[in-house]
């Protein structure tokens, strides 16, 4: 949940490289995208394998532009102008929403992504650099609600900021969607009402 990746106008992509995006996705949500070969994903892409090679390089580079749309995305935005908003408590309420919207729509690549993190040196820092960024957007909230006077008595910023991160994070999302099986309605009912316990009553 990064908001420094989203300021580059998006902009349409060749119809090769919008074809291997889409092909690989379809993969990743059928949990293929691990296993598949680059033939195999230009075979389902419909372009050759010279195309993927020339275009990204590598899996780990269609993973990496996968990622980039994400953040380049209508979620994305929304979580922009969620931490834009100028009243803290709002802006609190705006973001539990918009966190749980991009990680209903975008988990599958997140996911992908910490999985090779292991093993690709590439991909763990795009994750670091998206922690990083949204560890900086949370605690920039925080302290913005604890000069609005909003915090409950006795809690810190850094504390408040660290557990925002924990809610807002895509561990906790899959944790409340997969293991509890609450809708995406009741799971974001249960972060807004976590995050409400931070605030002063």
């Amino acid at each position: 949940m990064a908001t420094r990746a989203y300021t580059a106008r998006r902009r349409k992509p060749p119809e090769s490289v919008a074809r291997v995006l889409a092909a690989a996705e379809r993969l990743i949500r059928d949990n293929e995208f691990h296993s598949a070969t680059m033939d195999e994903l230009a075979t389902a892409a419909g372009v050759s394998r010279a195309t993927v090679f020339n275009r990204f390089g590598s899996k780990v580079g269609v993973l990496q532009a996968l990622f980039t749309r994400a953040m380049e995305g209508p979620e994305m935005e929304k979580i922009r102008k969620a931490l834009e908003i100028e009243d803290p408590v709002a802006s609190l309420e705006a973001l539990s929403e918009a966190a749980c919207a991009i990680w209903e729509s975008q988990r599958y690549i997140h996911e992908q992504l910490q999985a090779i993190v292991v093993l690709e040196p590439d991909a763990g820092a795009l994750v670091k650099q998206q922690r990083e960024e949204q560890r900086a957007d949370l605690q920039a909230l925080a302290r913005r609600l604890a000069r609005a006077g909003r915090l409950r008595p006795g809690l810190s910023e850094a504390r408040a900021a660290a557990t925002l991160h924990m809610l807002t994070s895509l561990e906790s999302f899959l944790w409340l969607r997969r293991e509890y099986r609450l809708s995406l309605r009741q799971t974001r009912e249960t972060i807004a009402a976590q995050a409400r316990t931070l605030l002063r009553p």
